[in-house]
């Protein structure tokens, strides 16, 4: 592990006292101390995944630049690298750039998010705007779980326009859409109750607790108004 991460500066000629400072250094930051004499073939996969920043940070450099780094993990060790790459950027400020296909990784650690979609940029802002103000209905669909329920004929729908509201923001209402329920999936502490108004499927995001139906129900919801996102259904981008 020791010369993994020292590889590149001794092809750069770093004087060996110079190497085994940043290395410790960087093995310190990243608990790899105590693996130093081991092979790689001896690590798991987060530990791999670490010695490769440690290589990347022993060069110093302005810039990290992350190619999807934890695609190859399982869900566990996924969770916990992502937690040590944002103590990492907490620890030494570098801009760093994440490539990622998976929204949960990049609304946890970016400060600022790019969403692309078919090689153009839909969105550029903090996580917290792509997530309550989508500027396409590209990006209301791919950044949520559940994604943004978006609907063109539900009755108040206007035609050329598409509303998108937010799972956890349809609410139980006496007045509201008469909805059939077709599926309801127990979380733990929530719901997600899935349902059809018309020809058009929903999902509703209920805590625990709350009064749930079951499939082959009807049941009216209604949207938060503060809640509604309206695109133009042409172009997809949104309106207000």
């Amino acid at each position: 592990v020791f010369d993994n991460m020292a590889y590149g500066l001794k092809i750069a000629k770093v004087p060996g006292a110079e190497i085994k400072t940043r290395v410790d250094k960087a093995a310190k930051i990243l608990e790899l101390g105590h693996l130093l004499e081991r092979k790689p073939r001896q690590l798991s996969g987060g530990q791999r995944q670490r010695v490769a920043m440690g290589r990347a940070i022993v060069r110093q450099p302005k810039v990290f630049l992350f190619d999807e780094p934890l695609s190859n993990l399982d869900a566990k060790l996924r969770a916990q690298t992502r937690l040590e790459i944002q103590k990492l950027h907490r620890e030494l400020g570098i801009t760093s750039l994440f490539v990622t296909h998976d929204q949960v990784e990049a609304m946890t650690l970016a400060q600022r998010i790019i969403v692309m979609n078919g090689g153009v940029m839909d969105q550029f802002a903090t996580p917290e705007e792509v997530y309550s103000r989508p500027a396409t209905t590209f990006v209301a669909s791919f950044i949520g779980s559940p994604p943004m329920n978006l609907l063109k004929h539900a009755p108040g729908v206007r035609p050329g326009t598409i509303l998108g509201i937010r799972p956890e923001h349809l609410v139980l209402d006496p007045n509201g859409w008469s909805v059939q329920i077709e599926q309801v999936e127990l979380l733990g502490a929530e719901r997600l109750i899935y349902g059809r108004i018309g020809e058009e499927q929903l999902v509703m995001r209920v805590d625990e607790g709350q009064v749930a139906p079951v499939a082959g129900d009807t049941m009216r919801i209604a949207a938060r108004p503060d809640k509604l996102h309206w695109f133009d259904a042409g172009s997809g981008k949104r309106m207000k």
